[in-house]
């Protein structure tokens, strides 16, 4: 399987720690989308990552990259439904995982427009984007994690270490004391530790 991403991308590293963690082999594309439309015969919108199987079938976005690499390797990061027990965590690990996800989307697309001409920048959807991420970042602080990481989890620290990585001056640790120590923690894992972001 080939992985499209590059080693900046937060919602590309929430695959990596799947696949890291469930023992599976990928091929790495580095892709940058921006321009790239060649990368669109992969995706047709231009988005990384993707995912291409062995019969050259494409899966994106993350969330379904993330359910087919733990499925595949049969991991337990997806809590199941389960007519017998009504408290799985299904929904609880996929609503943090958008919780997540809708942080790195405000957060990477602050970056995009901060890398604008200052003439060019919309400030207005910088006030967006940061009030989102900041508003996320207080959600996530309430959140009680669950001690088996899920999904959920997993989304919640790459939407962390993206921050940590371009976005260092919000300094989002100063008033979330229980998230930062919960970060330090998870941070701990192998996974975590292969896959910090880096400028591609």
């Amino acid at each position: 399987m080939k992985l499209y991403t590059n080693p900046a991308s937060p919602f590309g590293r929430k695959a990596l720690i799947i696949a890291h963690e469930v023992g599976l082999k990928l091929e790495i594309v580095k892709t940058i989308p921006a321009g790239n439309e060649e990368f669109r015969k992969i995706n047709p919108l231009g988005k990384i990552p993707a995912l291409q199987l062995d019969d050259g079938s494409i899966l994106f976005d993350s969330p379904v990259i993330c359910e087919y690499l733990n499925q595949h390797g049969g991991g337990k990061f997806f809590p199941g439904n389960s007519v017998w027990r009504t408290d799985s965590g299904r929904w609880k690990a996929l609503g943090l995982q958008a919780l997540a996800d809708g942080i790195m989307d405000a957060a990477v697309a602050r970056v995009v427009e901060s890398r604008l001409p200052p003439e060019k920048q919309n400030e207005a959807a910088i006030a967006k984007n940061l009030k989102s991420v900041h508003a996320g970042l207080d959600a996530l602080e309430r959140v009680t994690f669950s001690e088996v990481p899920t999904i959920g989890e997993i989304s919640a620290a790459c939407a962390l270490g993206y921050i940590d990585f371009r976005l260092p001056e919000l300094e989002w640790r100063a008033t979330r004391p229980k998230l930062a120590a919960w970060f330090a923690k998870f941070s701990e894992y192998e996974s975590m530790k292969a896959t910090v972001p880096q400028s591609p």
